[in-house]
């Protein structure tokens, strides 16, 4: 079933997030690895065959479901990112808080889904997504003007993207003890900055010369 006719069928809409909505509730009640196709039917109150008739698995429907979340979090994001004037405009922008926002709405399924039960598949389209995203927001050099980056864009994208997985799995296991807010602005400072340049190892004072000389 495509994206467009989805999105132009309301009847076809509705089925695919009751699907969508019964798989994340079985998630945390049992575990992703022991959920069937006849669960989630059953807890939709639809029939193996529609199901079939929508997704061709388990993982297809929960990828599929979790997209259209991202891309509505991607598209806000891009939207307050298009109304930047200032370097505070950025800072805000970048220290967006509504993924982690997002993660607590989902808690309990993103506990199920990092943990020892989840799926390493579905963690790793999350990645990819991720990626794809933060590569779009990498800026090219050549358009900038400016010289080639010390590490190749894909990198710095697929870093990025492992980054907000790993503190977003932090988070949650230690019972989300910081706020959204302060999640999304810590790894804005440690994006931006570097590491290093955060625990203050690198400074204009003390940073090595190329020959390791004073």
């Amino acid at each position: 079933m495509s994206e467009n006719t989805s999105r132009t069928d309301p009847r076809i809409a509705r089925t695919q997030k009751l699907l969508g909505d019964a798989l994340r509730d079985l998630i945390v009640e049992l575990g992703y690895d022991s959920i069937t196709v006849q669960d989630i039917s059953d807890r939709a109150e639809v029939s193996r065959t529609t199901f079939y008739l929508h997704f061709k698995d388990k993982d297809e429907l929960l990828f599929t479901s979790m997209r259209r979340i991202y891309d509505d979090l991607t598209r806000a994001h891009q939207s307050r990112l298009a109304d930047v004037n200032s370097l505070d405009d950025i800072e805000r922008a970048a220290c967006d808080a509504s993924d982690y926002q997002h993660v607590a709405q989902y808690a309990d399924f993103y506990r199920a889904m990092l943990g020892k039960h989840g799926s390493a598949a579905f963690i790793q389209q999350v990645m990819n997504y991720l990626t794809d995203e933060m590569s779009k927001a990498i800026v090219n050099p050549a358009s900038a003007g400016i010289g080639a980056l010390p590490i190749p864009p894909a990198i710095i994208a697929a870093f990025l993207a492992g980054a907000q997985i790993g503190m977003i799995n932090w988070w949650l296991q230690n019972d989300m003890q910081h706020s959204a807010e302060e999640m999304a602005l810590m790894q804005y400072r440690l994006s931006i900055g570097g590491l290093m340049g955060v625990l203050g190892m690198i400074g204009e004072k003390n940073e090595p010369s190329p020959s390791g000389e004073e």
